[in-house]
């Protein structure tokens, strides 16, 4: 799903290569879940065990479908954006506003399917759980990469085939890349909430009383926040390129909508 590379433009990879993390499209798939379900894949699971956890990514992903409809969605208004030149406000901010209420409404759904997987499981295998989560978290905040390394390379996966002159070249690099800075505050917020978030729940996971809420799931993905700067990534990105150009890169934004 290319919402899942542009708002990548804007976001953290969460990935590890010794730990097991969720994929940005699973957490946004699943939610704050994704990082539990994923962490269960570390551990040794009965064939009961294993069709509860089966069950239950059924369910969050069911509840999840809204959600990726309406990112679906948005990413296919940037896109017609990009090919035009000129973007639906109006629809977009009434696609977004829905995309937040299918992610809220979700919350529920992953409270239950915490709930189950910590009640299905032994101590043992929820303490280990939740160390492959801390690790998965210290993994994820000891990147090498910047958010601004990160950014150039999806700028340059998008903009690769487009034949960018050298002027669009340097518009893109200081348009873009520079007025990326600005957005540093909201990482860093963004960062340091996740890490919160997902510290306390698998500290309770670990333990014998568990009580997650609707409140304490809520994704640290801020879905608003990296659809904003999704948009104006695609508005800027439009400006520098011509009619040609513009074609070319909605076309694969269309094209990798579906994208897994």
């Amino acid at each position: 799903m290319l919402c899942v590379l542009l708002m990548s433009v804007c976001a953290r990879a969460a990935t590890g290569p010794s730990v097991p993390t969720p994929g940005l499209k699973q957490e946004l798939d699943e939610g704050i879940a994704a990082w539990f379900l994923v962490a269960a894949s570390s551990v040794t699971l009965s064939y009961d065990q294993q069709q509860l956890l089966i069950t239950v990514r059924q369910e969050v992903s069911a509840r999840s479908s809204l959600v990726n409809a309406a990112r679906q969605k948005l990413v296919g208004l940037v896109a017609d954006g990009v090919a035009s030149g000129t973007f639906d406000d109006k629809a977009i901010a009434a696609t977004m506003q829905a995309m937040i209420e299918a992610a809220e409404a979700r919350g529920p759904a992953v409270v239950d399917a915490l709930n189950r997987l910590h009640a299905g499981l032994s101590p043992e295998q929820r303490k280990s759980m939740a160390q492959t989560i801390a690790q998965g978290i210290s993994s994820e905040a000891a990147q090498t990469k910047t958010e601004r390394e990160q950014l150039q390379r999806r700028v340059d996966s998008l903009t690769a085939n487009v034949g960018l002159t050298q002027d669009q070249t340097a518009r893109v690099k200081s348009d873009i890349l520079d007025a990326y800075k600005q957005f540093a505050p909201d990482f860093n917020e963004e960062a340091s909430a996740r890490q919160k978030q997902l510290g306390g729940l698998s500290q309770g996971f670990a333990g014998f009383y568990f009580q997650p809420t609707v409140e304490n799931v809520r994704t640290a993905w801020d879905l608003e926040a990296k659809s904003k700067r999704l948009i104006a990534f695609a508005r800027t990105l439009s400006g520098i390129l011509n009619p040609s150009q513009r074609a070319q890169v909605a076309a694969l934004i269309r094209e990798r909508v579906n994208y897994g």
